[in-house]
């Protein structure tokens, strides 16, 4: 349907839409990362922990999508590299997911506290990073791998906790993308009704009317029946 030259969308398929621009990005970061910046210089980070935050905070559980898929992805740019093994389907696949025990965090912390300061949204982002190389670290234990020296060496990328850091602040400063995407639309239902009340009432319309002073003798008698 149609409303002013306008197409409007469902709920639904706005966050159908929002999540598939997310695949399609984080996609094309992980292969720019992988073919082009690997080319010119020996430093490499990914991008999978702050997309999986941003639909964190945006979506909720989807972001386990992009967890699970963030693990096969790394997997199938690594098959036929010297050491890799078919055991790190599971540890980044299933490795991955430990990013989505935040979605306790959300849970009782709130969205809103968590986007409010930038050191909150920071700490979410270490969080992340922690979960996951922690994640992939027991379940590559699982597999023989030697959990101390995997451990370190999951926890040495520290660039790619650098970079989502940066992200994340960066993308906070902007507005709605690091915000809760039903809050984000409420909030910007709110502020359009406000707007076409003012240019209605004008741009000194702070929410209400002002009462005449006729109505207000009104209100202000002790027996007003000869008006009900």
């Amino acid at each position: 349907m149609r409303k002013n030259g306008s197409r409007l969308i469902s709920f639904g398929q706005y966050r159908t839409t929002d999540l598939f621009l997310f695949a399609v990005i984080f996609v094309a970061f992980e292969l720019l990362i992988r073919y082009a910046v690997s080319a010119f210089s020996s430093i490499s980070f990914s991008s999978l922990v702050p997309v999986v935050v941003l639909v964190l905070i945006r979506w909720g559980w989807p972001a386990a999508f992009y967890a699970a898929g963030g693990g096969l992805l790394y997997c199938l740019l690594n098959l036929g590299s010297e050491g890799f093994l078919p055991s790190h389907y599971a540890v980044y696949i299933i490795g991955n997911l430990f990013i989505c025990l935040l979605l306790i965090v959300n849970r009782y912390v709130g969205k809103k506290r968590i986007i409010s300061k930038w050191y909150f949204s920071a700490l979410y982002v270490l969080a992340a990073w922690l979960l996951a190389a922690f994640g992939r670290t027991i379940v590559a234990a699982c597999f023989g791998f030697d959990f101390a020296a995997t451990l370190v060496g999951q926890l040495s990328d520290l660039v790619t906790l650098g970079v989502a850091v940066v992200i994340i602040l960066v993308m906070r400063r902007l507005d709605g993308m690091f915000e809760d995407q039903k809050a984000y639309l409420l909030r910007l239902d709110e502020e359009r009704k406000a707007q076409a009340k003012r240019d209605t009432f004008g741009e000194d319309y702070d929410g209400y009317t002002e009462i005449d002073g006729e109505a207000l003798s009104i209100l202000n008698r002790n027996d007003d029946s000869e008006y009900l």
